[in-house]
């Protein structure tokens, strides 16, 4: 039997968390939180495929939590849920913190829901086989690196290949090149052209 999937709801108002349940529960695992040193433990011990973070919850932000979070766990999908939008604006929030989502509590409860829905979804299609994102996450925990890593060896932040292995973004026609390079694959396999890795798809750590 497929496993449900696992959200952790980390919100100090209750009547988020017991609404998200009350309409999620039964097609998915669902836990809440109502204080970012209960979620965080709970990331700890548990294997969630989603967390859905309160912005502003006992005296830290959003910010705060996600740097703690991502020292414990570097690859969960993080939805950002804020109802004070004007001290949080979205572009800036999603370019600033280490998160995948971005919504606010003042919109209409469906289409929060829409988009945990759509969280949900982005995380399952980057589990398929056959994609960019599973393709790079494969050959970077072969190889044993982090996001960061490969971060650093591209120049750009761990954030953005975190979107990239789950399908959110792609990176450069040059970044897939020196990706292919550096795992010694060729770009056509990287891009899903080609079915198999081939004979050299691991290398000593440098």
């Amino acid at each position: 039997m497929e496993e449900k999937f696992r959200i952790l709801i980390i919100d100090d108002e209750q009547g988020v968390i017991d609404a998200i349940k009350a309409n999620l529960s039964g097609e998915y695992i669902i836990d809440g939180c109502n204080n970012s040193k209960e979620g965080i433990e709970a990331i700890k011990d548990g294997n969630y495929d989603l967390l859905i973070l309160d912005y502003f919850i006992d005296g830290m932000n959003g910010k705060q939590v996600t740097e703690k979070l991502r020292k414990i766990n570097d690859e969960i999908y993080i939805m950002l849920l804020t109802g004070r939008a004007e001290e949080v604006p979205a572009i800036e929030t999603l370019k600033t913190l280490d998160i995948q989502m971005y919504c606010e509590k003042s919109a209409n409860f469906e289409e929060i829901l829409i988009m945990i829905e759509s969280a949900i979804k982005s995380v399952e299609h980057s589990r398929k086989e056959g994609n960019f994102g599973v393709r790079l996450k494969k050959l970077r925990t072969l190889n044993g690196f982090n996001q960061e890593d490969i971060g650093k060896i591209l120049g750009v932040g761990r954030t953005a290949v975190a979107n990239w292995e789950t399908n959110q973004t792609e990176p450069t026609s040059e970044n897939i090149k020196k990706l292919a390079d550096l795992f010694k694959v060729t770009t056509d396999y990287l891009l899903c052209y080609r079915a198999n890795f081939g004979d050299n798809t691991k290398f000593e750590k440098r």
